[in-house]
């Protein structure tokens, strides 16, 4: 892939404020980054999967 997303760095825990009143919260930035990531990482893997059957 060309433009592959790096793995996204978890926050420190002291990142977030607590409060629940930040939109978007450190931790829904790193969920939704990691979840694109793991998306990406899933398909690198399955179109190599698919490579080594071939």
């Amino acid at each position: 892939m060309q433009n592959k997303l790096p793995k996204p760095i978890r926050p420190d825990n002291d990142d977030c404020c607590g409060g629940g009143g930040c939109c978007p919260c450190v931790w829904d930035t790193y969920f939704n980054a990691l979840d694109l990531w793991e998306e990406q990482d899933a398909k690198e893997k399955a179109l190599a999967d698919k490579d080594e059957t071939d």
